[in-house]
């Protein structure tokens, strides 16, 4: 298979929670020097993406630079496309990439002026995905700054991109990084931001996207214990069930092991020591 259709398949890998399978492939390329630079700048952020996911920033954080680095060596030898498969795109994703790792270290600043630059770097580029990353990473800034009021507008033109680019995948994270802006600023109430994100959750489920499903289910829950939708304590519904907020986190805690099981030690490890899974789901 050519090196582009590796990273790719590590990419759609990734997407589904088999981190092992994919960091596998992913470092493969990088020690294959037939990739060349571009496909290996694609896979060093394509990596740091999926430690990110698993809580481990200071890790992706290494890789985004190592995919800058690359992505600066291959500037120039293919043409930029609509998918972002060019150096020119591997770019502005390490870029996007080290402003989210910078957030997870708690540098606002920094993350900032990182989002600053990957915007004027990504000026002329044919693919809308590195914005749309760029949308979700500024939302997210917004969010732990604590102006929930700023995360709806880049939110809302992350989802906009992302419905016209036709990646269900970046559909789905954009549609859920809105909800979440828009239930804190107060611009939708919570029993709709609820059914939204159950919708969202049940999605995910269909399509095997378990990185995304914990997430929305554990923001369910948090919303709905927010606004005392119900007890805190866990209850049975008619069917002897959990219900609520208690089932959201049961299912959230579910997904987290599966995604467990399927990371590599490495990854297990990141999971384990990461402040960013609530300790209630952290999986050891």
């Amino acid at each position: 298979m050519p090196p582009r259709e590796r990273w790719l398949a590590a990419v759609a890998l990734g997407g589904t929670g088999h981190y092992a399978t994919a960091s596998t492939e992913l470092l493969a390329l990088l020690a294959d020097p037939a990739a060349g630079a571009g496909v290996a700048a694609h896979a060093a952020v394509t990596h740091a993406a999926h430690r990110r996911q698993l809580g481990g920033h200071a890790a992706a954080r290494a890789h985004d630079a190592l995919g800058l680095r690359l992505a600066a060596r291959a500037a120039g030898t293919a043409e930029p496309d609509h998918d972002g498969t060019d150096p020119w795109a591997a770019r502005i994703d390490a870029t996007v990439g080290l402003a989210a790792d910078a957030i997870g270290l708690l540098q606002p600043a920094l993350a900032r002026r990182l989002l600053d630059a990957a915007v004027a770097v990504a000026t002329g580029h044919p693919s809308p995905r590195p914005l749309i990353r760029a949308g979700w990473v500024r939302a997210e800034l917004a969010l732990i700054c604590g102006d929930a009021t700023a995360a709806v507008e880049p939110a809302e033109a992350a989802l906009e991109l992302a419905e016209g680019f036709g990646s269900l995948r970046h559909v789905l994270k954009s549609r859920i990084v809105l909800v979440v802006a828009r239930a804190a600023a107060g611009a939708v109430d919570a029993a709709g931001a609820l059914l939204e994100f159950d919708a969202a959750a049940a999605q995910c489920a269909e399509q095997g996207l378990l990185p995304l499903r914990w997430p929305v289910d554990l923001a369910a829950a948090d919303l709905q214990d927010a606004n005392e939708f119900e007890s805190r304590m866990a209850e049975k519904s008619v069917s002897g069930t959990t219900d609520g907020a208690a089932r959201r986190r049961h299912a959230a805690a579910a997904t987290l092991s599966v995604i467990y099981r399927r990371s590599d030690p490495n990854g297990r490890r990141l999971m384990g020591e990461s402040e960013w899974l609530p300790w209630r789901l952290r999986v050891t």
